[in-house]
């Protein structure tokens, strides 16, 4: 007999005591808010150089994260050397502009500052206020060190909770992204996917916009502030590229600091009086301001954080307030991310269609398959292992009764590490291979290829067998799905396969093999070539595979992955993938 359900009036005082823990809890530990925002940003950032890395090496994913860490590492400790000596001057030098600024404002109390013929323009007392204000800034940027000091202890801990919280985001994301989709129904798995999806993009295309449009800004203002004999130009670019990360404002700050500058200083070289002179530099950060508008904003941040000027000006004064210059730099996405979220909500509520419409499947005939959220519309299967028999000649060989050995490592301890070898030995084969043909080394490869097949478990090409249940698991999902094979066998290796299994190459819509690819696997060159010629994007393709460095490659790719048991791969080494099966026959079951 089941457990008695809970009443609607039950689950509504649950539901509200947990929403007042969770209100307690954050405003408890509110403290770890900014680091642990940092810890997921950074996690965000770093994903690029730890999926390149995976999609080039099939390395396991805690192993790209800490060759990240040990380059940040390296980047860190040369910085004091080649960095900072040049940073200090910029700063130095900008630095004694504005002490250079404030003297002068302080210094015209009734003064002229400007003289046009007969005339004279005096600040008085204004400017005055104006320069003392500008000091006590100046001041509080680089005075009182006791106070700082007095938080170095809590700076460390924050950095290490930071670094640790990112390194097991970074690790651990794709367990991370599986958990939260199990935790959805079924029915609204596909929804949150695209969600994740277009978040996943407002994100991107701020981050990568923003660091891409502050470079761009710092050079198009340097350059021209450089010719007219600005002073300190490269300090004032410098800050211009800064101030781009405050969208709609900063833009206004830079230019405007940069005219006080030229009127106050006047120009290096040109023969005009100040005056002359700001208005000349005045036009210069108009002009990039339009080049920033109208060519480099919608090419490089482009519309997914487009937002009005006053919802922008709103949310960035909003998030100051609030949680200080982190609150100013994360304003627009997260504003971004708040429209996305709420046209779904919108969309639902009114019954209309939330997402614009798929491209339409290229089969007439489509079974629905859902898989992680996803709507799967092509397969690619690796060959040996996943489809084909291994030769297990040599965990056999590991295994045999060795009378001395035998009471200090068992043989079937013996035959899982050989088979742990086997794997490893699998991705260095194929990375000699790739480059043999690189470095024309290519006939002694083949020569001892032979041996090299033996080590990782690749049958001779003639005794390539399929697996059981592959031939009808392959005929009932042509009708349905795009198939491709990725081997790293040659031609004359997969004819044998199709002859052997008894299929026709027709079941396979792209077939990819040792000579179609500049990289093997477990390098993604072969996944990213399928995935452009089938014309689909990565998160509508489906990697089954019997090792988990292949898979990897696919999941960087942003491809979901299922892992077989009937090759070399063991259940713990495939616990990141989508889906983990005895065979590859069972696929069928699931699509």
């Amino acid at each position: 007999m089941g457990a008695r359900r809970w009443s609607n009036l039950t689950k509504t005082l649950v539901a509200a005591a947990l929403a007042v823990v969770a209100i307690l809890l954050l405003i408890t530990f509110r403290v770890l808010i900014g680091p642990t925002v940092v810890a997921f940003l950074l996690a965000f950032i770093l994903s690029y150089p730890v999926n390149w890395i995976q999609r080039s090496t099939g390395w396991a994913r805690g192993l790209a994260v800490s060759a990240i860490y040990l380059a940040l590492l390296v980047v860190v400790a040369l910085t004091p050397l080649i960095v900072i000596p040049r940073l200090a001057d910029l700063v130095t030098a900008l630095q004694g502009t504005l002490q250079e600024l404030i003297d002068n404002l302080q210094n015209v109390s009734n003064g002229s500052l400007l003289q046009l013929g007969p005339y004279r323009l005096s600040f008085g007392m204004m400017l005055q206020e104006a320069g003392n204000v500008l000091s006590n800034v100046l001041l509080l940027a680089t005075g009182n060190p006791l106070s700082i000091a007095r938080g170095v202890t809590n700076s460390v801990i924050s950095v290490i909770y930071v670094l640790v919280l990112n390194f097991w985001i970074l690790k651990d994301i794709y367990k991370l992204q599986r958990l939260f989709m199990d935790q959805i129904p079924v029915d609204y798995q596909e929804d949150a996917r695209r969600i994740g999806q277009e978040l996943g993009q407002v994100w991107h295309a701020f981050l990568r916009g923003q660091l891409t449009l502050a470079f761009a800004m710092g050079v198009i203002t340097w350059v021209p502030l450089l010719i007219v004999g600005m002073p300190n130009a490269g300090g004032l670019a410098v800050l211009a590229a800064v101030m781009e990360f405050l969208p709609s404002i900063g833009p206004g700050i830079s230019g405007a600091i940069g005219t006080a500058f030229a009127l106050l200083q006047g120009s290096v070289w040109l023969p005009v009086n100040n005056l002359t002179f700001a208005v000349i530099v005045l036009i210069i950060y108009i002009i990039t301001a339009q080049i920033e508008n109208i060519y480099l904003i919608p090419r490089l941040v482009g519309g997914q954080v487009k937002l009005h000027p006053a919802v922008a000006f709103v949310g960035i004064i909003a998030g100051t307030l609030v949680f200080g210059l982190l609150g100013v730099l994360l304003a627009m996405p997260i504003m971004a991310s708040t429209r996305v979220i709420l046209r779904y909500l919108y969309h639902r509520l009114f019954d209309l269609e939330p997402f614009e419409p798929r491209r339409a499947a290229q089969a007439a005939i489509r079974i629905p398959g859902l898989l992680a959220g996803r709507k799967i519309e092509a397969i690619i299967f690796d060959l040996d292992g996943t489809l084909t028999r291994l030769d297990w000649s040599l965990v056999a060989w590991a295994k045999r009764p060795v009378g001395w050995l035998d009471p200090l490592l068992a043989p079937d301890l013996r035959g899982r590490m050989m088979r742990r070898a086997m794997v490893g030995i699998e991705g260095l084969v194929n990375f000699l291979v790739s480059q043999s043909r690189r470095l024309s080394n290519q006939e002694r490869i083949d020569r001892i290829l032979p041996t090299l097949d033996r080590l990782r478990g690749y049958p001779a090409a003639p005794h390539l067998e399929p697996l059981p249940g592959v031939v009808d698991m392959l005929l009932r999902l042509a009708p349905h799905y795009r198939l491709v094979l990725v081997s790293t066998r040659d031609d004359a290796a997969i004819r044998h396969f199709f002859r052997n299994a008894g299929l026709s190459p027709t079941t396979f819509a792209l077939i990819l093999g040792r000579n179609d690819v500049r990289n093997l696997l477990p390098h993604s060159d072969a996944l990213v070539n399928a995935t452009a010629r089938l014309l689909l994007e990565p998160h509508q393709v489906l990697m089954v595979s019997d090792t988990d460095s292949n898979l990897r490659a696919a999941r960087a790719a942003e491809m979901a992955t299922v892992g077989v048991l009937c090759g070399l791969g063991e259940e713990h080494d495939l616990l990141e993938s989508d889906l983990v099966l005895a065979g590859s026959a069972e696929l069928v079951d699931w699509l």
